[in-house]
């Protein structure tokens, strides 16, 4: 049996100035205009531990999903988790970087987050990671050994191009050990893509699932494999359905996603508390294909380039306000920011000050590095206009 195993585990430096807009008064926000202060109970950081899924992105788990029986056959009505006894509770885990999650059983206590290296795929995971992976199983030498132990794979990477049956083609020599039923679509709300439906394995009634899926924009893939032997699985297995998130932009540290690591567009510049003239400013246009949302959730939504825009390095704070915003030429045309800070937290920022400009402030902004992109809302937009740095209350858009 440890072909089951080889399969899944084995597992310009200068900022010109440009006058200000708007008066010397108070901000005044509204529901639609908010300005986005540093505190995580104000804003929708994209962090690894702060961003979960939305609780109604996947109502139902596998309802959604076309909803699993024994022998494949989708069913409207998932299982319904209460109506079994086999597991007694449901826990939320994590992998070892904090960038998946998933609901499985309390049972299920024997977990394995390292890196996802040895992979079907043909990637070479022997000096780098192809992505993150996590497994639970109440016993997971006995998962990974036999067919009589339920078990959850799941792992995330951007090293994956090709399509997804392709990828669930690699999953083709479980034919010598189970019975193939049929490949189901499957659109939870939050993912898309196909699963397999595999009966029998090893001779022993066991069921064995694989979901592969991505995000609206393709940015990463999902692999989720589920091995069930008993009904009481079957219940499990709407709970990992309705729960699994990957909540971090980057997988691998050179994936293709707002990636702090590449060169800003528009180049890296130093300032330190006092600066003057304030506020300090650069033309920039706003835009990009990286869909925002897919990777940091929450309320962060726009587009944006891979690389970011600016990186300025910030230095003799003395505990005062840092803003940063961006005013587009055109007026009504509706921008975003994204600001990965010096504590690796995620910011994000849409409308402000009672217009379409997006405003990020850090109350106390702490020093060291901050990678900012400046996005449009709209996908396939590219909007010219201003970004700013401020350390003056009555700069604003």
């Amino acid at each position: 049996m440890t072909l089951r195993r080889l399969l899944f585990l084995t597992m310009a430096l200068t900022l010109t100035l440009v006058a200000a807009c708007g008066d010397d008064g108070a901000a005044v926000t509204t529901t639609a205009a908010t300005v986005t202060t540093a505190a995580p109970t104000t804003t929708a950081p994209g962090s690894t531990t702060t961003v979960p899924k939305p609780a109604d992105d996947r109502v139902s788990g596998l309802a959604l999903a076309g909803g699993f029986v024994t022998g494949g056959t989708p069913v409207t009505v998932p299982p319904d988790p209460t109506a079994t006894t086999g597991y007694t509770d449901y826990t939320t885990i994590t992998d070892d970087s904090a960038v998946l999650s998933v609901s499985v059983p309390v049972e299920w206590a024997d977990l394995n987050g390292e890196p996802w290296t040895d992979n079907i795929f043909g990637l070479d995971g022997s000096i780098n990671p192809i992505g993150v992976a996590l497994s639970a199983s109440p016993d997971l030498a006995g998962w990974a050994g036999t067919w009589g132990v339920p078990g959850l794979f799941f792992g995330a990477t951007d090293q994956l191009g090709g399509t997804i049956d392709e990828t669930l083609d690699a999953f083709g020599s479980l034919a010598d050990e189970c019975t193939y039923d049929a490949r189901y679509a499957y659109d939870d709300g939050v993912y898309a893509g196909s699963y397999d439906w595999w009966d029998n394995c090893g001779g022993v009634g066991t069921v064995f699932v694989v979901i592969v899926a991505r995000p609206s924009g393709g940015e990463f893939t999902a692999v989720v494999e589920i091995t069930m032997v008993s009904e009481e699985d079957l219940a499990a297995a709407d709970a990992i359905v309705g729960s699994y998130y990957v909540t971090v932009p980057e997988l691998t540290g050179d994936g293709g996603a707002l990636d702090a690591s590449l060169d800003a567009n528009y180049g890296a510049f130093e300032l330190t508390s006092g600066f003057t003239p304030d506020p300090q400013a650069l033309d920039v246009s706003a835009g990009g294909s990286i869909d925002v949302s897919a990777y940091l959730g929450g309320d962060c939504a726009g587009f944006v380039t891979p690389n970011p825009d600016l990186e300025i390095t910030w230095s003799g704070s003395t505990g005062t306000l840092l803003r940063f915003f961006f005013v587009a030429t055109t007026a009504g045309d509706d921008t975003v920011l994204v600001i990965n800070d010096p504590n690796g937290d995620w910011w994000c920022a849409d409308d402000s000050y009672e217009g379409y400009n997006p405003t990020l402030d850090f109350a106390t902004g702490p020093d060291g590095v901050y990678d900012i992109w400046v996005g449009t809302y709209e996908a396939d937009a590219l909007i010219p206009g201003t970004f700013y740095v401020t350390e003056l209350d009555a700069n604003h858009p």
